[in-house]
């Protein structure tokens, strides 16, 4: 058996024909001695090489994806390439076979120079090579007199429809055309132009071709080149392929562009795809109706009056410019935005990148109307703060503020006072005139604060009858004192209720902010204050100092 494998091994070492085994990295690793004198070189000196350096530049790509598909084949295809050899350039034959055996991606590769062989054939039978490209050729090939009869036939012509070349020469062309496509094979030949010598232009033209026996066609591409004027030609030569697959094609990619476009349509969300320089490929209509495009600006046409019309409603339009342009710069990112309109309505926006192969080749935006949403989110924030009879805030906002307020102090040491208000005799009122008069005594006294406070300042009903003020910032503690008293002034005016006329006065408790004083304790001293006003004969005011409440006021 050694003997054998010793046997076998030299016939292939003296095989007539050049053989390479080539690794996955088409690296040579092995070649045997006609391979040897073929390139002249050794095959010391060869191993590590590339094989791909002896490929010429031009059929290097094609060698390459052969070797690729060679893998999951027993053999590969014959191919012709040519290969630069000891003698200069060469066209050779190369088949493969993967030799896992020998290297995992390894490739036997056997070669046969063709160049001898084919410089006979090119110098002995070129018409017959000629003819018989022609009868092979897969596709259609006839040459039609100018008055439209059908000359001679290739070979196709019988393989692709089954008609008898003998039959069919001497017929018009247009019988083997189904009847609704014959004006366009008329019009085809009349406007065909004259191809000037060595320079032909085609006109081409779809049309189905009868089957033998005319039971049914196929759709052709028919390209026709007038040589009427040709002397060696005289008529159009017309040739063609079958394009039932490529139709299908077409109508499957048209059937789901349809649906796709009336899917995008129908959502909800508007939708913008840009290309990778920014411009507008394709937007949905629901995109149209978000931003209100007039008629004047056509859907999809015009990118540059949408981008504008569409800048031109928004309230911070650079924002949105700034954003455009950082993920220009960086187009892997995704984005998450809300916008806001000149008229008030709000749209949340997120952009992808698109993605083709792997590759970013553009953008996908979408926009969806969330003005609703935002608006009810407003309302349930205001009802959780604010106080629904007065409209003014409520002990959670009032406390919040204060809060923050206090914290501000404790880094600026500027100055804030606390009011505590409440309402005297409030519960005679409500009793005696109903709950009706309670409320609008409560409103009445709502609107003496809103009425007197400042635009910094906070003002809430903390419950039942009393009220809390937050005045922050404040120059001195006289200015405070002023408004107390422009609100204990201003709260005894008579309101009408239930026709009869109410006076209603409040008592007020005042204290100021000290250092390390929380804002609940703010708001008990207050209180506590308040508290004094009223033992002290109600409408009027009393300042917390330390524990005590004191510098009781009547105005």
């Amino acid at each position: 058996m050694q003997n054998d494998e010793k046997t076998l091994a030299k016939l292939l070492i003296d095989l007539p024909d050049p053989a390479i085994v080539i690794d996955a990295q088409s690296r040579v690793m092995w070649a045997n001695h006609s391979a040897e004198l073929l390139f002249g070189r050794t095959l010391n000196s060869s191993i590590g090489i590339s094989g791909l350096e002896l490929v010429h530049p031009e059929d290097l790509e094609f060698v390459i994806l052969s070797l690729l598909s060679v893998q999951s084949k027993e053999v590969g295809y014959p191919i012709e390439v040519r290969l630069v050899t000891a003698s200069g350039w060469r066209l050779m034959e190369l088949v493969g076979t993967p030799v896992a055996w020998y290297e995992e991606g390894a490739v036997l590769l056997c070669l046969r120079d063709l160049t001898t062989r084919r410089r006979f054939e090119l110098a002995h039978d070129e018409n017959a090579r000629l003819r018989s490209l022609v009868q092979n050729s897969a596709a259609i090939i006839m040459l039609v007199s100018p008055d439209g009869m059908v000359e001679s036939v290739s070979g196709a012509f019988t393989r692709l429809l089954g008609h008898d070349p003998e039959l069919v020469e001497g017929q018009p062309l247009a019988e083997l055309v189904s009847e609704p496509d014959r004006p366009a094979l008329k019009a085809a030949f009349e406007n065909s132009p004259v191809a000037p010598s060595g320079a032909p232009g085609p006109l081409t033209v779809r049309l189905s071709l009868f089957h033998h026996g005319m039971a049914e066609s196929t759709p052709f591409e028919l390209a026709i080149v007038n040589l009427i004027d040709d002397p060696t030609v005289g008529g159009y030569v017309v040739s063609g392929h079958a394009i039932s697959a490529q139709i299908r094609t077409e109508l499957e990619w048209r059937k789901a562009l349809s649906l796709l476009k009336a899917t995008l349509d129908s959502t909800a969300d508007g939708i913008v795809v840009v290309d990778g320089t920014g411009h507008i490929v394709s937007l949905n209509r629901r995109f149209a109706e978000l931003l209100r495009l007039p008629d004047s600006i056509p859907l999809g046409r015009d990118d540059g009056a949408v981008t504008s019309f569409f800048r031109g409603q928004l309230v911070e339009p650079q924002g949105f410019l700034t954003k455009l342009n950082q993920l220009d710069v960086d187009r892997e990112a995704e984005s998450s935005d809300v916008l806001e309109f000149i008229d008030g309505r709000v749209l949340e926006c997120f952009s992808k990148p698109q993605r083709v192969d792997g590759m970013v080749v553009g953008r996908v935006w979408s926009f969806r109307d969330t003005t609703e949403r935002k608006q009810l989110e407003e309302r349930l924030s205001y009802q959780a703060f604010h106080d629904s009879l007065t409209g003014l805030g409520n002990r959670a906002l009032f406390q919040d503020r204060l809060q923050h307020a206090v914290a501000r102090m404790e880094r600026t040491h500027g100055n804030l006072a606390v009011l505590f208000l409440d309402v005297d005799n409030f519960k005679v009122v409500n009793d005696t005139l109903g709950h009706s008069a309670g409320d609008a005594l409560l409103q009445a006294t709502a609107n003496v604060l809103a009425e007197n406070i400042r635009d910094s300042d906070t003002a809430a009903r903390l419950g039942g009858d009393e009220f809390g003020v937050l005045l922050e910032e404040i120059a001195d503690h006289d200015e405070v004192v002023r408004l107390v008293e422009r609100v204990l002034i201003a709260a005894r005016r008579p309101l009408a209720v239930a026709s009869q006329e109410v006076s209603a006065t409040v008592s007020i408790g005042i204290t100021f902010y000290g250092p390390g004083v929380s804002g609940d304790q703010l708001l008990r001293n207050a209180d506590r204050a308040m508290y004094a006003a009223k033992e002290q004969g109600r409408n009027r005011f009393v300042e917390f100092e330390g524990t005590n409440s004191s510098a009781a006021a009547a105005i």
